[in-house]
């Protein structure tokens, strides 16, 4: 749940397609280490959630020393109420519950407090961006 993986003031929920297949998604979780201290700073725990098994996302940790939580969402339970599925990908295809990228700020009573995203899956927003999302956040009650 929510309370279980939040800071004080709450998380920064990041939702990628596939540490597996997707090099955007790759480079975009080797670029958030550099956010998990000052996010952690403020109050807030770095979380990056997938389709991918617990296994996928071990290894990948593992092997580029990721050093926040990685959660599994098989079956895309979590991703179908942020109500971010990709659409593309019909039932049976390899990538079928894969969301939309896209980061949430939320607080510790769940209450989002900022989304980011950009147009598309291979463009994503910079790690200052996600900072600055927070600090706005942080100031709100």
């Amino acid at each position: 749940n929510l309370a279980s993986v939040s800071g004080a003031k709450g998380a920064v929920l990041v939702f990628f397609r596939s540490a597996a297949w997707c090099p955007f998604c790759q480079a975009q979780l080797i670029a958030l280490r550099e956010a998990q201290a000052p996010l952690a700073a403020k109050g807030y725990a770095l979380v990056a959630i997938s389709y991918d098994t617990p296994e996928v996302l071990a290894q990948f940790k593992a092997r580029r020393a990721i050093g926040y939580t990685l959660l599994s969402d098989e079956g895309s339970r979590t991703i179908k109420a942020f109500k971010i599925v990709d659409p593309q990908y019909p039932p049976g295809h390899r990538a079928h519950g894969v969301p939309q990228p896209a980061i949430f700020v939320v607080s510790r009573a769940g209450v989002v407090q900022a989304k980011l995203a950009e147009e598309g899956y291979r463009n994503r927003p910079p790690v200052s961006a996600v900072i600055g999302a927070v600090e706005a956040a942080a100031g709100r009650p």
